[in-house]
């Protein structure tokens, strides 16, 4: 378990951030570069579906109440900022970025999804893009991610309430057994377009960690410890 700063000193990031582009509204996309980086860093990142929002707000609680000059792994807290600040799936542009990668199986003529997590239908509709890759938050992540080549990437989402790791591997076992969730190989359905699936023809190591239906202030409490290490995870 890394050190924690005092709660009452993590109302604000201590951390350097840097920013690696721009939302499809202008709004700056950034990351916090790790403190310690060798060949085992790996990123962290969610808000990838703005209306995701325990994800975004567990991440960034973790983040805030390290102590200095222990982050191993970089961390990007909203992928899709607009998306966040809007509340909805999509980005600005009304496009899952998460069927949006440039991958073999990427598909034109939109998606559905869920409402929420009681939802009983897969009826809401966005789009995929115009083609691969169109969005400016989908380039930019591509690139951060060619640029720091990570030995890993945990991508979190709500609310499936698993753990998605092909490779079935230890930080998968570890993630799965300290969070309390399943481990599994997929999610049950196929996600054309996905990150997960661009990770794996790019040959990076991807885990879809998907919490729970949980709200995002029980998501800060019950998950901080987890996050917090794995913010510090050294096999």
């Amino acid at each position: 378990m890394p050190e924690l700063r005092p709660r009452q000193q993590r109302g604000l990031f201590h951390h350097q951030r840097h920013s690696y582009g721009q939302s499809a509204l202008g709004a700056p996309l950034f990351y916090f570069p790790a403190e310690i980086v060798d060949q085992n860093s790996g990123i962290v990142m969610a808000g990838t579906h703005g209306d995701e929002v325990a994800a975004v707000v567990a991440l960034s609680c973790a983040l805030r109440s390290l102590a200095s000059g222990q982050l191993r792994h970089h961390v990007i807290l909203a992928v899709n900022p607009d998306g966040c600040q809007l509340g909805i799936r999509g980005n600005a542009n009304g496009v899952d970025l998460n069927r949006n990668f440039a991958t073999e199986n990427w598909q034109a003529g939109g998606t559905v999804y869920r409402w929420n997590s009681a939802a009983e239908a897969r009826d809401v509709y966005l789009s995929t893009g115009d083609n691969p890759g169109s969005e400016p938050e989908t380039q930019a992540l591509c690139r951060l991610i060619q640029e720091l080549a990570p030995a890993w990437i945990v991508s979190i989402h709500e609310p499936l309430a698993c753990v998605e790791d092909p490779q079935q591997s230890p930080l998968g076992h570890w993630l799965a057994e300290n969070i309390e969730l399943p481990l599994v190989s997929d999610v049950g359905y196929k996600t054309p377009g996905s990150f997960g699936t661009w990770c794996a023809e790019q040959q990076h190591h991807c885990i879809t960690l998907e919490y729970p239906p949980i709200s995002a202030d029980a998501a800060s409490e019950e998950y901080l410890d987890t996050m917090a290490t794995l913010l510090c995870y050294s096999e």
